[in-house]
C-alpha cells in the first residue's frame, strides 16, 4: 500500500481497495449455493452491484475513472448503513468530491478511500441500514389467523420468495429484515386471558442475517441467535424428521404475572343538612309569676358511603400456584428452494393445560426493505421484494 504523501498509485495498491469494496457493494462469490460449508463467514458479504476490475496488471497507471468508481460506491456504503461519518472527500484540495478524468491518483487519495471503506467492513456494518434509506412493508396476509375457539395447539406458516439464493443473500447483506408479530383480542375465557399475556408482550420478532430480535416488547423472550445463514432445510420440531430443534429461533416468556382480569367500579356520596328554630314564651299575665323566656336550637348531620366491587377470573404464573409459565410461543424458521425462500412455523402449545380459548389472533406480516440509492450511473439496488404467501393459515387439521 502506498503511504508516503504524494507517491502516485500502482496497481497493487489499487487492487487491494477494490477487492474490499467489491466484496461489499458487488459479490465475490456469484456461485454461492445454500449448501456451502462455509456461508456463515462468507455468504454475508456482497450487495449484487456490478464489481469494479480488481486484478488491474502492473504498470497501469491507475487513473480519476478508477478512483472514482470507489469513491461513489464508498459514498453510498456510508450512506446506506447506520455509520455517522462524513461523506467522502479527496485529501488534497480539501472538499474535493470528483476529480478531472485522466488525472494520476496519489497515495493521499487512495489512503482515504481505503481508511473510509473500512469502517464499513468492520463488525459487519455492511448489514446494517440507516432507518432513512429503508421501507417498513406490510404484506398481504389477509386471512391469515384465526377467531374461533382452540384448546390444544396452533399451528401457523408462512414463505417469503426471491428469484434466487443470491437475491435472497442481497436482501439480508443489505439490512432487510423479516417481520411478523401476533395480537389476541375479544376473549373472556381464563385460556384466552393466559396466551393474550403471552402473545401481546411479545413484540416484533425482526428476523435478520444473523439473528432474531425483538422491538416494542414488554416483555423478553429467548432467541436462538440464528438467522438466514444459519437456517437449513428442516424446523428439527418433529414434524419433517428427528426433534433436533435446528430451526427453532425465538421462545417466548411464559405468562408473566399473576393477576384478576375484570372490571372494577366505585361510587362515593354525601349529603349534608341543617334546622334551625326559635320560640318565645308570652309574659306570664300572672302578678305572682313574672317572667319570661325564649328558646333556640341548631342542629346538622352529615354523613356519606363509599363502595366498591371487583369481578374477574383469576391468572397466575406463580410457581407455587399454577404451571402457566410453561405456555411459551415458539417461533421455527428453515430455508426452501434450494436458498431462494424462507418458510417460518408459529406454534402455540396449550397441550400442557388443554384449557378453552377463544377470541380472534392476527398475525401481521411485514418486512424491511432497503431503499435503492444512487449516484451517478451507480446503485446500491437489492429489489425486487420478496414474495409473500401463506401456507397453514391456524385452520388446518394440525389445529385444534
Amino acid at each position: 500500500m502506498a503511504q508516503s504523501i504524494g507517491d502516485l498509485v500502482v496497481n497493487e495498491d489499487y487492487n487491494l481497495v477494490a477487492v474490499d469494496v467489491n466484496k461489499v457493494f458487488g459479490d465475490k462469490y456469484p456461485t454461492a449455493a445454500v449448501t456451502d460449508p462455509n456461508r456463515i463467514n462468507t455468504h454475508k458479504f456482497g450487495w449484487g452491484a456490478v464489481n469494479v476490475d480488481d486484478n488491474v496488471a502492473s504498470g497501469v497507471v491507475i487513473t480519476a475513472e478508477r478512483l472514482q468508481e470507489l469513491v461513489t460506491r464508498t459514498n453510498i456504503s456510508i450512506d446506506h448503513t447506520t455509520l455517522t461519518d462524513n461523506v467522502l472527500v479527496f485529501a488534497v484540495p480539501a472538499n474535493r468530491t470528483n476529480i478531472a478524468l485522466g488525472t494520476p491518483i496519489r497515495a493521499e487519495d487512495l489512503n482515504l478511500v481505503r481508511s473510509k471503506f473500512a469502517n464499513v467492513l468492520a463488525n459487519n456494518t455492511h448489514t446494517t441500514i440507516d432507518p432513512t434509506n429503508a421501507s417498513a412493508l406490510i404484506a398481504n396476509s389477509a386471512g391469515y389467523g384465526r377467531n374461533t375457539v382452540w384448546d390444544y395447539r396452533l399451528i401457523g406458516e408462512h414463505k417469503f420468495n426471491w428469484a434466487s439464493y443470491n437475491k435472497a443473500r442481497y436482501f439480508f447483506n443489505g439490512g432487510g429484515q423479516l417481520r411478523v408479530s401476533l395480537n389476541m383480542t375479544g376473549g373472556s375465557t381464563a385460556g384466552y386471558y393466559n396466551w393474550s399475556d403471552v402473545i401481546n408482550e411479545m413484540g416484533v420478532l425482526n428476523f435478520t442475517f444473523d439473528n432474531v430480535f425483538q422491538s416494542a416488547a414488554i416483555t423478553s423472550g429467548t432467541s436462538e441467535g440464528k438467522g438466514f445463514y444459519d437456517l437449513t432445510d428442516k424446523y428439527g420440531d418433529g414434524s419433517d424428521g428427528p426433534t433436533t430443534n435446528e430451526g427453532l429461533l425465538f421462545t417466548s416468556s411464559g405468562v408473566t404475572i399473576g393477576r384478576k382480569v375484570g372490571t372494577y367500579g366505585s361510587t362515593y356520596g354525601y349529603g349534608y343538612g341543617y334546622i334551625t328554630g326559635e320560640g318565645n314564651y308570652p309574659t306570664w299575665t300572672d302578678p305572682a309569676i313574672r317572667g319570661g323566656g325564649s328558646g333556640y336550637g341548631y342542629g346538622y348531620g352529615y354523613g356519606y358511603g363509599y363502595g366498591y366491587g371487583y369481578s374477574g377470573i383469576y391468572v397466575s404464573s406463580y410457581s407455587a400456584y399454577s404451571t402457566y409459565q410453561s405456555l411459551q410461543f415458539k417461533l421455527y424458521g428453515k430455508y426452501i428452494n434450494n436458498g431462494a425462500g424462507v418458510q417460518f412455523k408459529m406454534v402455540l402449545d396449550d397441550t400442557t393445560h388443554a384449557n378453552v380459548i377463544d377470541g380472534s389472533i392476527t398475525p401481521t406480516i411485514s418486512y424491511l426493505m432497503p431503499d435503492t440509492l444512487t449516484i451517478g450511473t451507480t446503485s446500491f439496488d437489492v429489489t425486487p421484494t420478496p414474495t409473500f404467501a401463506i401456507v397453514n393459515d391456524f385452520t388446518s387439521p394440525d389445529d385444534s
